[in-house]
């Protein structure tokens, strides 16, 4: 089995049908109805010629404890179901994390997830935010429904301290 990851700055609608496209609301969050940020960039993960799993970022700046921080935001994190358990989205979220530190050179990474995947971060290095975390919709900043974690690059006081995003969640 060959791999290969690329890095594209937009899907294609054929992309998006294979990794989006398989089942109704399969990141789960359709019952929020929240309002989402668009990914900057898309990491893809091709197993023998075919897509198989995805991460996207974006660089942004959130407040924490009231003081402007650069961070690296992760979202759309899938794995095409005939090829999960086989480690894809792990090996693109250990790219993702050293993209983030290494190219992008933000503080942190940042993610938004239900409760039964905290586990699965937990193993890649990503700490719970124990507080609320403040985000942004059409209606005005709301405490995010979903729980955030994030992954620490540089010293701050990212599990416990106050977080707003100043826009929406991605």
């Amino acid at each position: 089995m060959t791999t290969e990851i690329r890095c594209v700055k937009a899907l294609t609608d054929e992309e998006k049908r294979q990794l989006f496209g398989w089942g109704e609301n399969i990141f789960g969050v359709t019952p929020l109805k929240l309002s989402w940020r668009p990914k900057d960039l898309h990491f893809l993960l091709y197993s023998d010629g075919e897509l198989v799993s995805h991460v996207g970022v974006l660089r942004h700046v959130v407040s924490l404890n009231g003081k402007p921080t650069t961070i690296g935001g992760v979202g759309g994190v899938v794995t095409v179901p005939q090829a999960q358990k086989k480690g894809f989205a792990t090996r693109l979220m250990q790219r993702t994390a050293k993209f983030f530190e290494c190219e992008w050179k933000v503080d942190a990474g940042l993610l938004f997830c239900f409760p039964d995947l905290m586990a699965y971060y937990r193993a890649l290095g990503w700490q719970t935010v124990e507080r609320t975390v403040l985000i942004e919709q059409p209606g005005g900043k709301i405490a995010s429904p979903l729980r955030v974690m994030v992954l620490p690059l540089s010293e701050g006081c990212w599990t416990s301290g106050n977080i707003e995003l100043l826009s929406l969640p991605w």
